[in-house]
C-alpha cells in the first residue's frame, strides 16, 4: 500500500522448486491482469525470480494466480445457487471447523441418477476454480429448459478445502493430508462428509452416474476410466469427449485425454468408480490457459454434457415398456 507512485521490486527465491506461474496483479479494483512479461526475470534453473512493478497509489496484491479467498468463494457459491436454483446445505465442516457448503437439486424421482461435481481440493489450482464456475453457470443457465437436469440428483461442492485456500497451502488440509489421496481411507473430515453424502443418497435408492472433479495442471487434459473399465453408463468418456470434440471452435484441438490415470491412488474419480461403477473424470485445466479459452472450454463441455444427458433420456424413454 503506498499514497504515492512507487517502482517497487520484488525478488522471489525458491528452495525447493523452480518458479513456475507468470505473476499477475489486482491494483486495488479486484481485476487480475499478467504482469508485463518485460517486468519478470527468471534464472536459468527457474529458483530465483524478480518482478519490477509500478504500483499506483492505493493498496495493490501480487499473486501467482487469481486469489480467491473464503468469503469471495462463499459470495459466489450464494449468488450462483440463487440464480440457478440450488438449494445450499453444510454437509460437514473441516479441520478448523469451517463449514463444507453443497449446492445441490434433487429430483422428483426417488431413484434418479445421481452426478457429483467436486472442486477446490488442491487450494492453488485456479484455473480449475475458474473452470468450474464456467462449467455450473453454462450447465444451469436460467436461460435453458430444466427438464433434462430435473432427471438427475446434483450434489456439487465447489470447496472442499477451506483450510488450505484459508492457510495457502499447496495441496494439503489443516492435517497435512492431500485430500485427493484420501478417497479410500476417508481419514479426513472433507472427503468424509462428501462420502456420508453420496452414501446416504444411493441408501434413498438412487443410482451413482458421473463424478467430475476439476483441478488444474500443466495442461488441458481430461482424466478418464479406460473404456472398457464395465462402468455404467458405457464409453460416457468417450462419448461425452466427442460431444466437445463437435462444438468446440478451436484454437486447436479441446482436452487431451489421459485415460487410466492414476489407477492405484485414492482419487476421488477412481473411489467413484471402483465403489459404484460409474464413471469418475479428474477435468483438468492448464495453469497457463488462458481466461478467454478456460470459459470456452467449460461452456462447451456443460453444452456437450447436457446434450449427452439428453441422449440418455431419450434411449431411457424408448426402452421404457
Amino acid at each position: 500500500e503506498t499514497a504515492n507512485p512507487a517502482e517497487v521490486r520484488v525478488e522471489l527465491a525458491y528452495a525447493l522448486h523452480a518458479h513456475r506461474y507468470p505473476p499477475r496483479i489486482d491494483r486495488g479494483d479486484g481485476v487480475w491482469e499478467l504482469l508485463p512479461a518485460e517486468s519478470v526475470s527468471v534464472e536459468p534453473e527457474g529458483r530465483t525470480a524478480t518482478l519490477d512493478v509500478t504500483i499506483a497509489p492505493g493498496t495493490s496484491r501480487i499473486a501467482a494466480q487469481e486469489v480467491f479467498g473464503l468469503r469471495q468463494r462463499a459470495q459466489w457459491r450464494a449468488g450462483f445457487a440463487a440464480s440457478a436454483g440450488l438449494d445450499r446445505r453444510t454437509i460437514g465442516h473441516s479441520v478448523d471447523g469451517q463449514p463444507i457448503e453443497a449446492l445441490s437439486r434433487r429430483a422428483s424421482d426417488p431413484s434418479a441418477p445421481l452426478i457429483v461435481i467436486l472442486g477446490g481440493q488442491h487450494p492453488p489450482e485456479v484455473t480449475g476454480v475458474l473452470a468450474l464456475r464456467a462449467f455450473l453457470q453454462a450447465l444451469f443457465d436460467p436461460s435453458s429448459p430444466d427438464a433434462i437436469l430435473d432427471r438427475f440428483d446434483w450434489l456439487i461442492v465447489p470447496d472442499l478445502n477451506p483450510d488450505g485456500i484459508e492457510r495457502g497451502h499447496w495441496r494439503h488440509n489443516l492435517n497435512q493430508t492431500d485430500l485427493n489421496r484420501d478417497w479410500g481411507p476417508f481419514n479426513q473430515p472433507e472427503t468424509a462428509a462428501v462420502r456420508a453424502e453420496v452414501e446416504a443418497r444411493i441408501s434413498q435408492g438412487q443410482t451413482a452416474f458421473l463424478l467430475l472433479d476439476f483441478h488444474s495442471t500443466y495442461r488441458d487434459v481430461l482424466y478418464t476410466p479406460p473404456d472398457d473399465f464395465g462402468l455404467s453408463p458405457q464409453n460416457f468418456a468417450r462419448h461425452w469427449i466427442a460431444g466437445i470434440d463437435a462444438i468446440w471452435p478451436g484454437p486447436g484441438p479441446a482436452f487431451e485425454r489421459g485415460p487410466n490415470h492414476n489407477p492405484g491412488l485414492p482419487t476421488a474419480k477412481t473411489w467413484f468408480a471402483e465403489t459404484y461403477s460409474a464413471p469418475g473424470l479428474t477435468v483438468e485445466f492448464g495453469d497457463q490457459t488462458g481466461r478467454g479459452r478456460i470459459a470456452a472450454l467449460a461452456q462447451s463441455a456443460a453444452t456437450a454434457l447436457r446434450t449427452y444427458l439428453e441422449s440418455q433420456t431419450a434411449h431411457q424413454q424408448a426402452d421404457a415398456p
